[in-house]
């Protein structure tokens, strides 16, 4: 198993959010800027938040028993993918008021990742654009912006769109590969109405700003851990898991669901 909680490798988490803002940080995605590309992420989403919790877990099941029938079936994956997701943003993955992954919530988002590389290795045809969205998410929950920035490069080869740019430019910013968010950026404004544009822009910059304070802080926070395990723990000790917020983070309110 890639990302494991429960195992030795498991330290203090930090509070993840997870909710229809955590899409790309507001207006632009959640109001359709510059959306004329239907079937995007925000088509993929319904809901907020109020139903039946133990259908979440039905749904992670029933998944979970046809990707352990047909293993060798790429589809498969993607369903369980899509459950672990749902039930992540539902009331028993997450918070209603704040936002904040419940234990299971946050082994819901590992279980994404893992979906998503299940799936990988099973080499489709095809890939499909709003799982590796999702996955793309769970990467950035899991502070691994480099596969953040790699998956969400899939989804907008697959279905390019403002709204796919956009994200693949946060998550450049928060990786610290700047040119790349500069292009992606740019794609984004470019694929986004004339009338549109200045508002994007302004995002963007705000994005910008934003993604380099976080890889900063990022960098500072696992320079000090190593150091910490040099001095506390010695040689042999493992780099724990660690979670951090998704972009947008912070906007309190139920989730979304990622569509069957």
């Amino acid at each position: 198993m890639l990302f494991d909680l429960k195992g030795k490798r498991k330290r203090l988490v930090q509070v993840v959010y997870l909710g229809l803002a955590i899409l790309f940080g507001g207006g632009l995605v959640l109001f359709g800027v510059g959306g004329n590309v239907s079937g995007g992420l925000i088509d993929a989403f319904k809901g907020t938040g109020s139903a039946d919790t133990s259908a979440f877990g039905d749904l992670v099941e029933r998944a979970e028993r046809r990707a352990a029938a047909n293993p060798r079936e790429p589809d498969v994956w993607i369903d369980v993918l899509r459950a672990q997701f749902n039930l992540a943003s539902s009331p028993e993955g997450s918070d209603a008021e704040t936002g904040r992954l419940t234990d299971r919530g946050q082994q819901a988002i590992i279980e994404v990742a893992q979906a998503w590389e299940r799936y990988q290795r099973l080499k489709p045809e095809k890939i499909d654009a709003s799982a590796a969205s999702f996955a793309a998410l769970a990467y950035g929950a899991l502070q691994d912006y480099d596969k953040a920035v790699e998956t969400q490069r899939l989804s907008v080869e697959s279905r390019p769109s403002s709204n796919g740019y956009f994200q693949l430019a946060d998550f450049a910013y928060r990786a610290g590969q700047v040119e790349a968010g500069d292009r992606a950026a740019k794609e984004a404004v470019r694929r986004t109405p004339s009338d549109q544009r200045n508002t994007v822009r302004s995002l963007i910059e705000d994005t910008k700003k934003a993604g380099a304070e976080f890889a900063k802080a990022l960098e500072e926070a696992e320079k000090a851990e190593r150091e910490q395990q040099r001095s506390g723990q010695g040689e042999g000790a493992e780099p724990g898991q660690s979670f951090g917020p998704l972009p947008g983070a912070g906007a309190t309110g139920g989730g979304g669901a990622a569509s069957p």
